[in-house]
């Protein structure tokens, strides 16, 4: 596995996972086009993140010499960011100081959106920050045009797929709605705890990959 394609992935995980994106998509889907606003929502969210990062990759693509003092640079900053994951996700873990709503302030008006809206949401709600980390892996790359493409086809694979299997197996089935809606409740009420783990977890694995690349050098 070249750098380049571990980088992605990882981002690929980091963009997929992220929490405020899947709580995002599971409200939206709560209203009456639940199915309809669902693949909306994932759709604008993939636009989002999959040309921001195909645009870098056709303007910043091997523009930084692999280790010139800049590329070093990009694999501190992933460090940086798999750290400061970690540190938020351990923060999460304790008590909150008031009593939560039931539902995030944030995100309370994605409960009765139209389509249209919903895509929208899934624009503002996406990930960026594997976006942004998997440009700066492309810019300090060597690796050719179609190793791009291939590594960006795995990111979006994975950033668009988790959400996307998700929605397909909460929306197969009128049994699967009706677990979606306690399960939206669920996520809701530990929603602390599991954004705690989610962090911790792909922060590690973002530092990891970035001491990896820092090695390589």
């Amino acid at each position: 596995m070249s750098d380049l394609v571990r980088t992605l992935v990882v981002c690929g995980l980091l963009s997929g996972t992220q929490p405020v994106t899947i709580m995002g998509m599971l409200l939206v889907m709560s209203g009456e086009e639940g199915a309809r606003n669902g693949w909306a929502f994932v759709f604008g969210a993939f636009l989002g993140e999959s040309a921001f990062l195909i645009g870098a990759s056709l303007v910043l693509g091997s523009t930084v010499t692999p280790s010139s003092s800049p590329a070093l640079v990009f694999i501190y900053l992933r460090i940086a960011v798999g750290v400061v994951l970690v540190v938020a996700g351990l923060r999460l873990r304790r008590p909150p100081r008031k009593p939560e709503p039931e539902v995030p302030r944030a995100l309370a008006r994605l409960q009765q959106l139209s389509p249209f809206k919903s895509f929208i949401a899934g624009l503002a709600l996406a990930d960026y920050q594997g976006p942004v980390l998997g440009s700066l892996a492309i810019a300090a790359s060597t690796t050719t045009l179609r190793g791009q493409l291939l590594s960006i086809a795995l990111y979006t694979l994975l950033a668009t797929g988790i959400p996307v299997a998700i929605l397909v197996a909460t929306t197969r089935s009128e049994t699967a709605h009706e677990k979606m809606s306690s399960g939206t409740a669920w996520v809701m009420l530990h929603r602390r705890r599991l954004a705690s783990w989610i962090a911790i977890v792909i922060g590690t694995f973002v530092a990891a990959e970035g001491l990896l690349a820092r090695l390589a050098v």
